[in-house]
């Protein structure tokens, strides 16, 4: 007889499908329910965490941030958020003009495409609606509604490539692209060095968020229609793990 499970037993069944994305059949046999319950479990938990989570608001205050600032940022003390886009490969879809829009040449795939902001001291704090992969990571930016957050005194930390210092008006610690022509002053290798080392955070954090089985391999379809709030969950879920390591990431 198929039983009625309690709710920490069917958060638990949301977890197994998000972290190691259990196929809804397996699962049904798993928890001894039927497969139809399954899929509303997993549709009922996805809207409640989405709704739980996102009613907390994860944007830091500047005065937030400074009173967790790591050691590490003495150099670039009015870092506000840490930011990177990540890319989720998803099934090709039949459409032409959907193949098209979601086509990523850096991936050479069809994907689904994020940007995640995170404070210096690790916490997610910031991410965006997912977006076709042909999307760039400036266009995104803009699209997102981060830029109406930051302000003059604050500063953002990116990759080079991510040129977005026209489009918002707080300072920006970008690592330049190596010039030809003349070599790099030695304070600009210093600060490049730093910045380097200190954006790899961000590609950490969201390494953590990808651990979750179910962003790692190709997207379905048919989890098309909720993979917004899915991979929601699953950033602000991540500030419930653990500490943030930033010690032992940044030397």
């Amino acid at each position: 007889m198929r039983q009625l499970l309690q709710p920490i037993d069917e958060f638990f069944l949301f977890l197994c499908f998000l972290s190691l994305c259990l196929k809804e059949r397996d699962l049904a046999n798993r928890f001894n329910v039927h497969q139809s319950t399954v899929s509303r479990i997993i549709a009922t938990w996805t809207s409640f965490l989405t709704t739980l989570l996102g009613s907390q608001c994860i944007w830091l205050t500047p005065a937030e941030v400074q009173a967790h600032l790591p050691e590490a940022f003495k150099d670039f003390p009015d870092t506000q958020v840490i930011l990177d886009c990540t890319e989720l490969r998803c099934q090709t879809p039949s459409s032409l003009l959907l193949q098209s829009e979601m086509y990523s040449t850096y991936k050479s795939h069809c994907t689904m495409k994020a940007l995640v902001g995170i404070a210096p001291h690790g916490a997610v704090t910031f991410v965006s609606s997912l977006y076709g992969g042909s999307v760039s990571d400036k266009e995104i930016f803009k699209q997102s509604g981060i830029a109406a957050k930051l302000t003059e005194n604050m500063a953002v930390m990116v990759d080079k490539g991510f040129l977005i210092s026209d489009c918002c008006k707080c300072k920006v610690y970008c690592p330049p692209f190596l010039s030809k022509q003349k070599q790099m002053p030695a304070y600009q290798v210093t600060e490049t060095q730093a910045i380097a080392r200190l954006r790899v955070h961000v590609e950490r954090v969201i390494r953590r968020i990808k651990e979750n089985k179910l962003f790692d391999g190709v997207i379905l379809l048919s989890h098309a229609y909720n993979i917004n709030q899915l991979f929601a969950v699953a950033c602000m879920l991540s500030n419930y793990q653990n500490k943030a390591p930033v010690k032992t990431w940044v030397k």
